[in-house]
């Protein structure tokens, strides 16, 4: 299956030290996983290099305002994961991004979730997403009905 342009594809190697006591990944670990797509995905699109934050500042870029998951089989050590992540809307000063994670070998999807990150103003408060950074995300939008939704 091939996949929309507009989704950024991030490999994970579950590690060891990402297991909990039940042998498979404890849940916390999958909003790390969620992460480094959310990085990944931003740095793609160019958010990240239009919006660089300098040694200087104290504030501003954004946060990640709500985060979920829905986590639907198990992943253990070993597995070769996928983090899908896709824009999903994009609001005055916050968008939307979901996720979707498959293990590689089987196209199992191990978990899904979304989360909403706001963006900040030098005083550290919501300001409306820049002009660049809206075009860039606006520009990426791909609907997704299949992430936990509220």
């Amino acid at each position: 299956m091939e996949l929309d342009e507009r989704i950024t594809v991030t490999p994970i190697v579950v590690r060891s030290t990402d297991m909990d006591a039940s042998r498979h990944v404890n849940n916390a670990v999958y909003f790390q996983y969620c992460e480094q797509g959310r990085i990944h995905h931003l740095r793609r699109l160019g958010v990240f290099d239009k919006h660089p934050r300098t040694g200087t500042e104290q504030r501003g870029g954004m946060v990640v305002g709500e985060a979920r998951c829905r986590f639907l089989i198990s992943a253990v050590y070993g597995d070769t994961l996928e983090v899908r992540t896709r824009t999903r809307e994009v609001r005055n000063r916050s968008f939307v991004l979901s996720y979707e994670i498959v293990r590689q070998a089987d196209g199992a999807r191990i978990a899904e979730g979304d989360s909403t990150q706001v963006w900040l103003g030098p005083d550290g408060r919501s300001a409306p997403i820049p002009d660049t950074a809206r075009s860039l995300l606006e520009r990426s939008i791909l609907p997704d009905t299949s992430a936990v939704q509220g």
